[in-house]
């Protein structure tokens, strides 16, 4: 055995695999009591510490590029995620890793394919992007096969993609219907604002919150889904306002608003203006200044807060340890952590905030 003993080394000893080894020592994922400990003690026999001087060295030598491509489609949130990528920047940049940003100003497939071009002509040796259009993204026909890629918030899982960090959306959606329900109860009569229809988590999202009010609301009817375009920024945020305010006027009776993307902040804007407040609450995604007002003014009910910042922050690190040699993926998705905005809970979430793996 070598002088400076390795994760190998530690898998060796302890008789389990590098993978459950990473996962003690970074502390992700579920362990067994009985290998945390099998890990602990062969880590305290061979006095291993992993060398941030070897992955320097390591990163220079492959002179390695991650490739990441961003939305801006919806400022906000993804504002947002480009600080968890600047803060993965940061803590790369010692050890000679060099991040390639390029931007997409919609969502489609041929926006993405440009800007996945742009980053293989760049010298990308990884790429870590949102894929366009959901399941017909064909990543595989982009994306060179010795090109390993991740998937973040919206996964493709048939595709060749190397791991998906991002949120459970049939859990969100389950979620949402609960909290939904919570405030309508048996008079539940709510519309879904379906915005980004051809992403997969969109579906589950939808799908999710029908199963929930099925086996829990059976009384709860939904009057309309409604497809919300998102070909550029300016006109989701003017769709899906109108878009409210004809619901509104549509169905007097309404009372509730099912926003299954972080365009929340506009449905209420339309509840607003169309003078329903109390009478209608909104119920969706992310954080925002403007979801921080609304919620306080009681026309957001709830929202589902996902944590770009996090999510992007995490992938790109978890990229950085496969192409060092330090990971392997037993596991392929790793779920994104989500917080619930009520009133109450308001003053203990935090916007933006990341935590450090």
């Amino acid at each position: 055995m070598s002088s400076q003993p390795t994760i190998k080394d530690v898998a060796r000893m302890s008789g389990v695999s590098i993978g459950t080894v990473d996962r003690v020592l970074h502390h992700r994922g579920k362990v067994s009591a009985q290998n945390e400990q099998a890990v602990l003690r062969a880590i305290e026999a061979l006095n291993y510490r992993p060398s941030q001087i070897a992955r320097a060295l390591v990163s220079r030598k492959n002179n390695l590029k991650i490739g990441v491509c961003l939305p801006q489609v919806e400022s906000e949130f993804w504002t947002e995620a480009l600080s968890g990528v600047e803060y993965a920047r940061s803590k790369l940049l010692p050890f000679g890793v060099e991040l390639i940003l390029e931007y997409t100003y919609n969502y489609g497939y041929l926006d993405q394919r440009e800007a996945v071009l742009r980053l293989l002509s760049k010298g990308a040796s990884s790429i870590v992007l949102v894929p366009g259009q959901g399941p017909q993204s064909h990543l595989d026909e982009i994306i060179p096969p010795e090109i390993p890629y991740a998937t973040v918030i919206e996964d493709v899982p048939t595709s060749r993609r190397l791991f998906h960090v991002g949120p459970d959306d049939p859990a969100m959606g389950l979620l949402a219907g609960r909290l939904a329900t919570l405030y309508a109860g048996q008079g539940f009569r709510g519309v879904i604002l379906a915005a980004n229809q051809q992403f997969l988590g969109t579906q589950q999202r939808i799908e999710g919150f029908r199963s929930l009010l099925a086996k829990h609301n059976p009384s709860a009817v939904i009057l309309e889904t409604c497809d919300i375009p998102m070909e550029s920024e300016k006109i989701a945020y003017q769709n899906i306002y109108e878009t409210a305010v004809n619901q509104l006027l549509r169905h007097p009776d309404m009372n509730v608003f099912y926003v299954t993307n972080g365009l929340t902040q506009w449905a209420a804007a339309a509840v607003k203006s169309s003078k329903r407040q109390g009478k209608v609450q909104v119920f969706g995604y992310e954080c925002t200044e403007m979801t921080h007002d609304f919620i306080h003014e009681g026309i957001i009910g709830a929202t589902i807060y996902q944590r770009p910042a996090q999510q992007w922050y995490n992938a790109l690190m978890l990229m950085y340890e496969y192409l060092i040699g330090d990971r392997t993926f037993e596991e392929t998705i790793f779920r994104a952590e989500c917080s619930i905005m009520i009133e109450e809970s308001l003053p203990f979430v935090h916007r933006g905030g990341i935590s450090t793996l």
